[in-house]
């Protein structure tokens, strides 16, 4: 060990070089590994989490839904292989009483749900039976978090908070960081809302079922029965249920599904990066061995077995490491501190982000076996040398640095180059996905737009009447203000998501049965909102102040649905009724414009939309959207300016209305690409390195190879040989080794398009354009690594080459 950290100190610039590098590749490693480890490795805080699992329901129309409140009932009630079942949905309330109103995550718990997961508050008590039924007094739960927040030190229990203008009082508080799907400040009882919804077996408001495995069941068998279940739901009902069926899932996939892939691709990414770096200082300790053959000859010569000599140049190769290792330690604990500071806050389970002991762990074991990996091959060739050839005084071609030390030196390259290549085609096919997808056309112009959410209180706004005409003031009040073009409210803002899904029927047929009960995207919208997004009138006329109750209920439609419903026929003046069954009663909406598409969200593309007038339809099925109101003005300024009188506006209306995430709407579609945003940016910069490492690695051996053959090259320009042949040469035989770099690489790339097709945006993971683009690159970059040693090499005076 003592002659390990001699020889390192002895050679500052070497073991600097090396220290670095390897900080790189094990820093990276260690900052994406703690992410990995905190949301995909770390078990759920709750009791036995493999047994838990998740329901939801899937149709025709959609992979995973929520679920009715009257399926979810039935599921409750008919199946045998859940100890218990609960029910969770994710909300969000309005905290009044402090200096400003705040909108707070909120989720919404069955009683039974917290003892089935094995959570306990850490004050307090939980939720009772009494609390889940309809018309309890309220009772609310708070995170730590929230608690800390609100209370301080103060004892929050009994103490009584108003959401959306209604008495809560706090019954207890969870333990630190409990986490469920997403963090939340508060939490309220679900059976008080769920006797709100309409009694339309086919209304899905967002309850998603939790349930607990029964001992010796398995989520296969429990599949079963709910399948079974599915179909006879579908049988006695089957306008609602139709081709309805389960998707039983355990509860830590459900969690991380939508972010798995993107974390074991930055995952490979890291890992390459740190196999290149392992090369490079493969190839480091390989010209390093060149300099110790008489050391290690003269060590052989006094009796050290080759196993001793593989053993004391394996220890400098793994106390090398560990200096790296230390190093790639700091750099991940900033990395993860970036990472929580700005980047993943948006994952799930990202408030326990941090260094734990396993992520230590992970990293000293790196390491070690980095240490290992990249010292073994350099020791057994450093150690495979004739020991009289080595003494004499003409021994400076063999051992370990005659031909076969070169060959396993181009060998390493030759995989860096591959290696980085795959990367970089990653990287490409995520730049070119985001740049496809930040250039698709939104059907609406952005630009000078503000957006404000306006969430509505359900106490203050239950009445359909006064809901409507407080809506109506503050549109008409904000568009008075002086720099405003526009304003109007909607319950679902473009680019946040598909929205809501609606079943509906084509009045001009009598419906037959189920299958004339189709789906389209739902907004209410107020008059002039979508003049005011400017999206384009295709036909017939924009929804107008006119519209409204009392009048001849009407709807716009967007072109897809006109083509998906309307194909033989103009849809205007044609009619359609809400609903999944027939209902003789109910209006049927006439069709009085056909708008142009509006992207509502970059992975869902343009679908089937219907717009209807938001004052005339204050029916309790659109209750929950209308809670959810959207702001939106049209500015003839900077929509930054206007932002301080706008919040003035609403205030005077209702003091205790919250304004949240007031933004452009230009920053709210750029929000929307925030994760493809991350990948690319992180893929981008791994794969940088790879390829500024495997550059290096070509010059470093094209260097060394000048440095062995500087007499040979010294007698091919004393007999003739021009500069510029000589410059061919050293070039052509760096271009060799990069060109077999490049075709294994090539192949490696097509061979994980299929990993990273999932997070593309419309490029095909064959995309040829960025496959030659990255092999020219890469190659452009070794030929000129090529290019600088090999101009060295023809300035060799031949008299100073053959004193040698």
């Amino acid at each position: 060990m003592r002659l390990a950290f001699r020889q390192l100190l002895n050679r500052p610039g070497f073991t600097a070089v090396a220290v670095l590098t390897l900080a790189l590749g094990i820093g990276a490693n260690t900052a994406v590994f703690t992410v990995i480890h905190t949301v995909l490795l770390n078990p759920l805080p709750y009791d036995d989490p493999s047994r838990v699992v998740t329901l939801f329901e899937r149709t025709t129309n959609s992979p995973t839904v929520s679920v009715t409140k009257y399926n979810y009932a039935d599921w409750r009630a008919r199946s045998q292989s859940f100890s218990a079942m609960g029910a969770v949905r994710l909300a969000s309330m309005t905290v009044t009483g402090g200096q400003e109103p705040e909108r707070v995550p909120v989720k919404m718990l069955s009683a039974s749900l917290l003892p089935l997961l094995g959570v306990s508050p850490a004050a307090g008590r939980g939720f009772s039976e009494d609390d889940d039924k309809p018309g309890a007094p309220g009772v609310v739960l708070l995170s730590d978090a929230y608690r800390e927040r609100r209370f301080g030190n103060d004892d929050p229990i009994g103490r009584t908070i108003t959401l959306d203008n209604g008495a809560y009082s706090v019954v207890g508080v969870l333990p630190p960081r409990f986490e469920l799907f997403a963090a939340a400040d508060l939490y309220v009882p679900i059976g008080p809302w769920i006797a709100t919804q309409p009694n339309d077996r086919g209304w899905h408001a967002g309850i998603i079922p939790i349930a607990r495995l029964k001992p010796g069941v398995s989520i296969e068998a429990a599949r079963a029965e709910m399948d079974v279940i599915a179909r006879q739901l579908e049988t006695e009902h089957p306008a609602s249920n139709r081709n309805a069926r389960v998707v039983v899932t355990k509860i830590d996939d459900q969690i991380v599904q939508n972010v798995r892939p993107a974390l074991l691709m930055l995952l490979g990414a890291v890992a390459f990066v740190l196999l290149i770096a392992c090369a490079n200082i493969a190839n480091l300790l390989l010209a390093r061995a060149v300099g110790r053959q008489k050391e290690i000859a003269v060590r052989t010569a006094l009796g050290a077995s080759r196993a001793r000599l593989m053993l004391q140049l394996i220890t400098e190769s793994v106390v090398l490491a560990s200096l790296g290792g230390a190093a790639g330690l700091l750099l991940g604990w900033w990395g993860i501190s970036f990472l929580s500071g700005s980047v993943v806050t948006g994952l799930p389970r990202s408030q326990a982000l941090g260094m734990a002991w396993p992520v230590a762990l992970f990293t000293i074991g790196l390491a070690f076996v980095t240490g290992v990996v990249f010292g073994l091959v350099p020791a057994l060739q450093a150690t495979r040398f004739d020991i009289r050839d080595t003494l004499s005084q003409d021994g400076r071609g063999s051992g370990a640095s005659g031909p076969g030390h070169q060959r396993l030196r181009s060998a390493l390259v030759i995989a860096e180059i591959a290696l980085a290549l795959v990367l970089l085609v990653g990287a490409g096919l995520l730049l070119r996905s985001f740049a496809t997808l930040t250039r698709t056309a939104t059907g609406f112009d952005p630009v000078k737009m503000l957006v404000i959410d306006l969430p509505l209180s359900p106490f203050t706004y239950r009445a359909d009447a006064i809901r409507t005409a407080a809506v109506e003031r503050v549109v008409d009040n904000v568009r008075a203000l002086p720099g405003v073009r526009g304003a109007a409210a909607t319950t679902m803002l473009p680019m946040a998501g598909s929205g809501p899904r609606i079943h509906f029927n084509r009045a001009y047929l009598p419906p037959r049965g189920p299958d004339d009960y189709v789906m389209a995207g739902f907004r209410a919208v107020s008059a002039d909102y979508l003049a005011t997004m400017g999206v384009p009138l295709r036909r017939g006329r924009f929804l107008t102040a006119a519209d409204r109750q009392g009048a001849a209920p009407v709807v716009v439609i967007n072109e897809s649905m006109a083509k998906d419903f309307f194909p033989d026929r103009d849809p205007l003046g044609e009619r359609i009724q809400l609903g999944t069954e027939p209902s003789p009663g109910d209006p049927q909406m006439e069709i009085v414009g056909v708008v142009g598409d509006v992207m509502q969200a970059f992975d869902a593309g343009s679908k089937a939309e219907m717009y209807v007038p938001y004052a005339q339809y204050p029916d309790p099925i659109l209750a929950g959207l209308y809670r959810s109101t959207f702001l939106v003005v049209r500015t003839a300024g900077a929509p930054e300016d206007i932002t301080a009188s706008v919040r003035s506006t609403i205030h005077d209306i209702d003091p205790n209305q919250p304004l949240v995430n007031v933004r452009t709407m230009e920053r709210a579609i750029s929000n929307t690409v925030a994760q493809p945003r991350l990948q690319t940016t992180l893929l981008t910069i791994f794969a940088s390195v790879a390829a500024v490492l495997a550059v290096i690695g070509v010059y470093g051996v094209m260097s060394y190879s000048v440095s062995q053959r500087t007499q040979e090259i010294g007698v091919r320009l004393a007999l003739g040989a021009s500069p510029r042949g000589v410059v061919r040469m050293v070039v052509w035989q760096g271009t060799r080794v990069a060109l077999v770099g490049i075709a294994i690489g090539v192949a490696g790339s097509l061979a994980i398009t299929k990993i990273i097709e999932r997070l593309l945006f419309k490029v095909p993971g064959w995309d040829a354009r960025t496959f030659v683009l990255a092999a020219l690159g890469l190659g452009l970059a070794a030929v000129i690594a090529c290019y600088v040693p090999a101009r060295r090499a023809a300035r060799i005076a031949p008299v100073t080459a053959l004193g040698r």
